[in-house]
């Protein structure tokens, strides 16, 4: 079961330039383009004829032509020609999702379009290209996309699957401070490791001493993005107010499902450190994606692990406290939208 009065990432604007784009959310085909106006539009990938793909016509003037039989919809999905007929069936439709353009991607609200307000789009980190430069990737997950969020609720994790890369010690982990609270979209927690080891690669990047405190400030907002505000400074400084001269970074994450196990993983960062990196140069994803991959890796096999099992059985820890927190935030989003609807 998914929220459905959401806002959703279907696309990076990239990904929607002169090409048709198929792509399944919330287990509906969809197809995404631009009219001949430069609109976006995003219509069922599924022509009201004979079920064929209107990924696979072409964009028009006003909408898309069906590659199969030619019949033409607008970006509201009515049928505005069909070749050899000049009556048009008032059947002759197909669904269109109300799409929003910001920022670096295009969302669809995959609720009932009345329903639609573009305010309630996360806003995520600014576009400052000196200061704060920002990039942005996509991973796709054959796992659930609760899992994804799971996985970014639990960051004792770092110390064990990215030892090598951004983890913290083991010891350093376990004495992390954790405060989690719930807020009106979602919860939040913050997470903090005084007087930590700087990571094996952290002196390479970043201004900082051998010791250092770190934090994770991240707000959940139901039922699928993650406002990150994370970094590091020197030991001492963190609870004298410190928040600048080592590793800074503002990351949104969306996870969009594809189906109830697979999912689109966005995630957007904005980088504020500036050791030995020219602030005007575009930063590369290189290092950040390979990270994320090892969570999709990990992730993905537990899925497969997950099948058919009876998942009431598995246990929670210590570390689970965001976890639930989150998951208890996502089931009550879901509540309330199907009270909604029985109303």
């Amino acid at each position: 079961m998914f929220v459905r009065n959401a806002w959703y990432v279907a696309a990076t604007q990239n990904e929607v330039v002169d090409q048709l784009l198929a792509r399944t959310i919330l287990n509906e085909p969809i197809v995404l383009f631009k009219n001949g106006q430069g609109e976006i539009c995003a219509l069922e990938d599924r022509c009201c004829h004979r079920g064929a793909p209107l990924s696979l016509g072409n964009a028009t003037e006003t909408g898309i032509r069906c590659g199969y039989h030619g019949m033409e919809f607008n970006r509201e999905g009515a049928c505005v020609a069909i070749p050899g007929q000049t009556t048009i069936p008032k059947r002759a439709k197909v669904k269109s999702y109300p799409v929003v353009s910001q920022g670096d991607y295009i969302w669809i609200w995959m609720g009932p379009a009345e329903l639609a307000d573009p305010a309630a789009i996360v806003n995520y980190p600014p576009d400052d290209h000196v200061n704060w430069p920002r990039a942005h990737d996509m991973l796709y997950l054959k796992a659930s996309y609760v899992m994804v969020l799971e996985n970014l609720m639990d960051l004792s994790h770092l110390s064990y699957l990215h030892k090598n890369s951004i983890g913290s010690s083991e010891d350093d982990s376990a004495n992390a401070k954790m405060d989690v609270q719930r807020t009106p979209g979602g919860m939040k927690f913050l997470r903090v490791m005084r007087n930590a080891d700087a990571p094996a690669n952290w002196l390479k990047r970043y201004p900082t001493g051998k010791k250092i405190d770190r934090w994770a400030d991240f707000e959940y907002v139901a039922p699928s993005t993650v406002l990150q505000f994370s970094g590091g400074v020197n030991a001492g400084e963190y609870d004298a107010g410190v928040r600048s001269g080592g590793h800074l970074i503002r990351t949104l994450h969306t996870v969009t499902p594809e189906t109830e196990k697979s999912c689109f993983y966005f995630f957007n960062k904005a980088d504020g450190y500036a050791k030995f990196e020219d602030p005007g140069k575009p930063r590369t994803w290189a290092s950040t994606t390979d990270v994320f991959k090892e969570d999709a890796f990990m992730l993905e096999q537990q899925q497969l692990r997950l099948e058919n099992f009876d998942t009431s059985q598995l246990l929670d820890i210590n570390t689970d406290v965001a976890r639930v927190q989150m998951i208890r935030a996502l089931k009550e989003r879901l509540r309330q939208e199907q009270e909604s609807l029985q109303a």
